[in-house]
């Protein structure tokens, strides 16, 4: 009878201390991840033009990419299988923009979810530890994702594909807040689809379809979100594992400007660059997309610091700067 009382004593101390961690974590933490919100179907839901078409008011959303954790560890020379600075920069981002008055949007995560290649022992590791980093963002604000060459592969195949979609949802897609379109898009397809011609075409044909819709809607502004930039400083520079092929580039940028588009945000070079492309048209008018290149989350192989962008969505403009971690502004100022 005493092992009995003994027993139930020892499980009510251990309930205990687990309500009482549980009632001390920070009232922002979303355990459940539901700001995660996956695309199904190309759309993710309640971000559709039918809901979010018109335009209302100036808001921004946060930019972040490359949080890639085990990556710092790789390039001290170790395995990868460390990443605790790499948590700790997401953890105290999240808490810093819950902070932000007015809050955010929405916050967008540009590819390189995690470092561990698709099959790789750690991956599921660091998926499961991401996600825990980010849950510190207060839950009111959405979590838009796109896939990376690390959450890919550096040449993607069905099954690689099929693995991300499980795990994060459409591997490109199109939302709408606040009468804006965003297109968010699987840049290793443009990159090496040796193994998925057939599923990057379906891309292809959809991109065009969606840049048609935005080209015949009242949309305000048109944004491309994508993990590897078109180039890192101008049309011109040749091949490099940090931009999309010369091949396609040109291209590319032609049919995002015959629709609009004055945007495009990427990642994947952990340093800030970017430049303006111009297109000349024969009536002598010009049309402007600037290619933004964004440091990382994560690991930085350049001068910058980890941080994230803040992007400011005007009526008439779209503007955006640079923070370090621990420069985030506890306030943005919208007109």
């Amino acid at each position: 009878m005493a092992g009995i009382r003994s027993a139930l004593i020892a499980t009510n101390i251990t309930l205990s201390l687990v309500f009482f961690y549980l009632c001390t974590l920070p009232s922002s933490r979303a355990w459940d991840g539901n700001q995660f919100r996956k695309a199904d179907e190309k759309e993710i839901e309640h971000y559709t033009e039918a809901e979010e078409g018109s335009w209302s008011e100036a808001y921004y959303f946060i930019f972040s990419t490359d949080p890639q954790p085990g990556l710092i560890d790789m390039i001290e020379g170790g395995d990868g299988s460390r990443w605790d600075t790499e948590l700790e920069n997401t953890r105290n981002a999240m808490t810093a923009i819950n902070n932000m008055k007015p809050p955010p949007k929405f916050l967008f995560v540009g590819g390189d979810i995690v470092n561990a290649f698709p099959g790789e022992s750690l991956r599921k590791r660091q998926e499961a530890d991401i996600r825990e980093a980010f849950s510190y963002l207060n839950s009111s604000i959405p979590i838009f994702v796109i896939s990376g060459n690390h959450d890919l592969g550096n040449v993607p195949t069905p099954d690689t594909m099929e693995s991300y979609q499980k795990e994060f949802g459409d591997d490109y897609y199109a939302f709408w807040v606040g009468g804006v379109m965003y297109i968010a898009l699987n840049s290793q397809c443009m990159f090496n689809s040796t193994y998925t011609e057939g599923l990057c075409t379906m891309q292809d044909v959809w991109l065009q379809k969606e840049l048609d819709r935005a080209g015949n809607s009242s949309c305000q502004h048109v944004v491309i979100l994508m993990h590897i930039p078109p180039f890192i400083d101008s049309l011109e520079e040749s091949n490099t594992y940090f931009s999309i092929p010369v091949s396609r580039r040109l291209a590319l940028l032609r049919q995002f400007s015959h629709a609009g588009v004055e945007k495009v945000f990427s990642g994947h070079y952990h340093r800030n660059s970017g430049s303006v492309w111009t297109e000349q048209k024969q009536d002598g008018s010009s049309v402007e997309i600037e290619v933004v290149v964004s440091s990382a989350l994560g690991a930085q192989l350049g001068g910058d610091q980890s941080g994230i962008r803040v992007v400011k969505v005007l009526k008439n403009a779209i503007s955006h700067s640079y923070y370090t971690i621990s420069d985030i502004p506890e306030s943005v100022t919208l007109p």
